[in-house]
């Protein structure tokens, strides 16, 4: 892998990283507790806000593990490792690398 796919990727991480920071920060409203005053709120309103309260704090999960998976691959390009497979060393196939740059194992390692 040359320099300049090098820095594409880094650039690609760097912008991808930046998106979910933001959208972290938007969204931790939805991830709030959820009102049970029955006065206030009905009981299917209730349900409904719990229900999307559990689908906004799994999805701040996965975004806080993408978020730490670009740092690894943004670490990796910073000590020149980027691009191979972190347990058996090979080079990871640039095609799945566009797919998702802060992969960090070559596709057989990943099927096992």
């Amino acid at each position: 892998m040359d320099e300049t796919q090098i820095k594409n990727f880094k650039q690609q991480l760097l912008q991808l990283r930046s998106e979910l920071m933001s959208l972290s920060s938007t969204s931790d409203d939805a991830a709030k507790a959820v009102e049970l005053d029955q006065s206030a709120v009905g009981r299917l309103s209730r349900m409904d806000a719990m229900r999307a309260q559990s689908m906004a704090i799994e999805a701040k999960v996965r975004r806080e593990h993408q978020i730490l998976s670009i740092e690894g691959a943004l670490r990796r390009i910073a000590a020149g490792d980027f691009g191979f497979c972190l347990t058996c060393g090979e080079e990871i196939n640039i095609r799945r690398l566009e797919v998702d740059p802060s992969y960090s194992l070559c596709i057989k390692c990943a099927d096992k």
